[in-house]
């Protein structure tokens, strides 16, 4: 892959970051258009393009050259102990080597501090951790960033600035600079390095446009300490807090923040602050602004609110009555799900003195027997699948 010089044009009172690049053979452009910097100036550096073109070059095994500038500290950890995290995450990819014709060692005496803001229960716990009276002040957040890199589903570009339009009367209550940036990132991506798997990335490189008056990026933790690992998964955020400081440069320092709360204890946490009751958006539906009330994550949300009677203080942000109508059989799942953030909701009602009702355990006993067999089919094909790839006869799929 080679990767040509960024160039920086206006467009209306956007400024447009752009590369071409080569890909298996094809000519690209990819693109950031960056809206609301008041006076702010773009990076011309390289860093952006690198961190959002890696994992394409990597799927498709193609050695990056870099025509512009690039950072040699973020050039040293790409080439080295990053890759080594993505490839244990992402088994079928492949290491490349990175070069570039001119790294920068310059620094920067930025200041800024920026995290996402999706108005999710991770961000706003930022929020709550990072812009209040007792945070540091080089670590209190200065800036709101919301960027367009895949996280929006099928509505994409059409969801992307209806979710802002949500968010920005918030940010402007803080009275917080709220940036927008939105991409083609996504194009060059593909089923297989799928969103969340490879989230952490597509938004770390967001940040590198802004070194010249940002010096530190918040990206909010999905999990808590006790929860993660480097190996491979279906979520890069199981390996944030190893991987997102080797994302810095010279200039910009790359936080995951939040991990030392479970996700009950951050659900917890923003209850108690008065500003998230009318905007909270957990919601994975991806076709419309706001919550569906009853996809996982709104369910699992819903849960931990209703179980310690804060329920009522989000009137404005779910639908109850879809909620009611879906609870008895998200309660079965919880009791018998893997999923961390699931297992952490029985802990919790336990300790607390919460009991299910026994028709819960029965009904999620009889889920667990139902689903069994397809377990069993599954763990066994798994078994059957490393025992032939032992054997050189079996050669794991992978997507370019």
């Amino acid at each position: 892959m080679d990767i040509g010089p960024v160039t920086i044009v206006a467009k209306g009172s956007a400024l447009v970051y752009q590369v071409d690049f080569d890909l298996k053979g094809s000519h690209q452009q990819l693109w950031f258009e960056v809206d609301n910097l008041a006076q702010h100036e773009l990076s011309n550096s390289s860093d952006t393009a690198l961190l959002a073109l890696l994992l394409p070059a990597m799927l498709a095994n193609e050695n990056i050259h870099i025509k512009g500038s690039v950072s040699e500290r973020l050039l040293f950890s790409l080439n080295g102990a990053y890759q080594t995290i993505l490839c244990q995450t992402i088994p079928y990819l492949q290491r490349v080597s990175i070069s570039a014709e001119h790294s920068n060692t310059e620094t920067s005496a930025a200041t800024g501090v920026i995290t996402g803001f999706s108005a999710g229960v991770d961000s706003f716990c930022t929020i709550t951790d990072y812009f209040s009276e007792s945070t540091p002040k080089a670590l209190k957040i200065t800036h709101l960033l919301y960027n367009n890199v895949g996280s929006h589903g099928p509505g994409k570009e059409r969801l992307f600035k209806e979710r802002y339009q949500q968010l920005k009367e918030t940010a402007d209550i803080w009275q917080l600079p709220f940036i927008t940036v939105n991409s083609n990132m996504n194009d060059f991506y593909g089923r297989s390095l799928d969103f969340q798997l490879t989230h952490t990335l597509r938004n770390a490189a967001i940040p590198m446009l802004f070194q010249q008056f940002i010096g530190h990026f918040l990206y909010s933790s999905a999990y808590s300490y006790q929860d993660l690992f480097v190996g491979e998964s279906y979520d890069m955020a199981y390996s944030d807090a190893f991987s997102m400081p080797l994302l810095a440069s010279e200039s910009l320092q790359c936080h995951s923040v939040g991990s030392e709360h479970t996700r009950v204890e951050k659900t917890l946490r923003i209850s108690n602050n008065s500003d998230s009751y009318k905007v909270l958006d957990v919601c994975v539906k991806g076709d419309r602004a706001g919550n569906c009330s009853h996809c996982d994550k709104c369910l699992r949300t819903l849960l931990t609110l209703d179980l310690a009677g804060k329920l009522e203080f989000y009137k404005d942000s779910f639908d109850f009555e879809v909620y009611q109508q879906h609870k008895q059989a998200f309660i079965n799942e919880v009791l018998i799900s893997d999923d961390p953030l699931l297992k952490e909701i029985v802990v919790w009602a336990k300790q607390r003195g919460y009991h299910f009702a026994a028709h819960h355990y029965l009904s999620a006993s009889m889920l667990c027997l139902k689903r069994l067999p397809a377990k069993v089919f599954l763990l066994l094909k798994n078994q059957l699948k490393k025992l032939l790839s032992s054997l050189g006869l079996y050669h794991p799929k992978q997507y370019h």
